[in-house]
């Protein structure tokens, strides 16, 4: 499978969804749309619970612990949490991220899941491609088109209308696999074909090297493994320094987001000007003894904006984020609001040139509003 595509897939939909201005914005605990109700629109809802039972007429973003779609939704959803059921049939795309994963019925367009257990039941048909990466798999619906697999063990008991692909540890294919296409795949050792398993294409079978391959699958994992927790321990930590700003620094922080998200651009450009223009005056002023201990000083207010700037990256993406695209500026930020803007922000700053674009100019914008602030401070 293409790593790149299918990375690329799950982090583009924590983002292009966000980029539509008309939404229901439902945040909570436990957020529940009952089976009798309609929301003709894009829904986006998180919490500890999120159970969707009604009819979605739109697209559907869900972020939380527990996770069930129930109801119909007539466009895409994408889903991140850690156990997640899909028992409804999606007329669009359905894109999931995950611990425990079971999708038991229908999508209309492509299917793309990376998690840990994922089973894919029998009832399920997906009108399109499959691409689906995790630990263990089980895939016993049926493909459209291609299916592409990588994983830990997998196995395929289900009609693939096109090639598939797979690169596992175990592989076996069931009794109602029938593919299509071609058979292509890589493993320890050669797959497991049951009785009445058909491949119509060519089986292709790449053997991996067991000891090269546990060490680059042990290297990768370290690796993998050190930017995870890398990645948490950085963003816990920007979430709890937010969390103190937020409770316990209210006004001087509700003073910083409003200059930001009502000057936006022009925060852009101060943050700038602070980013490139300071340092070149710190360097300068050691020029003499005088303009060195000045320097010295500029140089502690730069680091603290550029750690606060850092911090506020979150809290100014969420800001600006409630009153463009969602339209509610006086949305009042707790600490859901805060969990899923790190978490969505994060994803955002991952997608290759664009997500890094975003995320620098949000972070010139805080700097810009940090900068801000604390020059009218000190001028009062």
């Amino acid at each position: 499978m293409n790593k790149k595509i299918l990375f690329s897939a799950v982090a583009v939909f924590c983002v292009v969804p966000l980029l539509v201005l008309g939404a229901t914005f439902e945040t909570g605990e436990n957020y529940y749309l009952d089976s009798g109700a309609t929301i003709n629109d894009n829904l986006y809802a998180a919490g500890g619970t999120v159970n969707i039972s009604g009819t979605v007429n739109g697209d559907a973003l869900v972020a939380g612990g527990t996770i069930t779609v129930s109801g119909p939704v007539s466009g895409d959803v994408a889903a991140a949490g850690g156990n997640i059921s899909i028992n409804s049939d999606v007329a669009g795309d359905l894109r999931i991220v995950g611990g425990n994963i079971t999708v038991s019925k229908s999508a209309g367009g492509d299917l793309i899941i990376a998690g840990g257990q994922i089973n894919v039941s029998p009832e399920s048909s997906i009108g399109k491609d499959v691409e689906i990466a995790g630990g263990s798999i089980n895939f016993l619906g049926k493909a459209g088109q291609t299916l592409e697999i990588e994983g830990g063990t997998v196995f395929v008991n289900g009609p693939v209308a096109g090639n598939l692909k797979i690169t596992a540890e175990e592989i076996k294919l069931g009794p109602k696999a029938v593919i299509g296409g071609n058979f292509d795949y890589s493993s320890l050792k050669e797959a497991v074909l049951e009785q009445g398993a058909v491949v119509s294409g060519t089986t292709n079978f790449t053997k991996i090297n067991t000891e090269v391959g546990s060490n680059a699958k042990t290297a990768n994992a370290m690796f993998l493994g050190f930017i995870g927790v890398a990645w948490v321990v950085k963003t816990l930590m920007f979430i709890l320094a937010a969390l103190v700003l937020v409770y316990f620094f209210k006004p001087q922080t509700k003073n910083v987001l409003d200059i930001a998200s009502s000057n936006f651009w022009k925060e852009v450009l101060r943050g700038f000007i602070v980013l490139v223009v300071l340092p070149i005056a710190i360097i300068l002023s050691f020029v003499t003894v005088i303009g060195t201990f000045l320097g010295l000083i500029a140089l502690a207010f730069y680091v603290a904006f550029i750690i606060l700037a850092s911090v506020f990256n979150i809290l100014v993406f969420a800001k600006v984020c409630l009153k463009y695209l969602f339209k509610r500026p006086d949305y009042e930020m707790n600490w859901w609001v805060l969990i899923i803007s790190a978490l969505v922000f994060g994803a955002v700053c991952m997608i290759p040139f664009v997500g890094w674009i975003i995320g620098f100019i949000i972070f010139l914008s805080s700097l810009g509003s940090v900068s801000a602030f604390v020059y009218n401070k000190l001028r009062a």
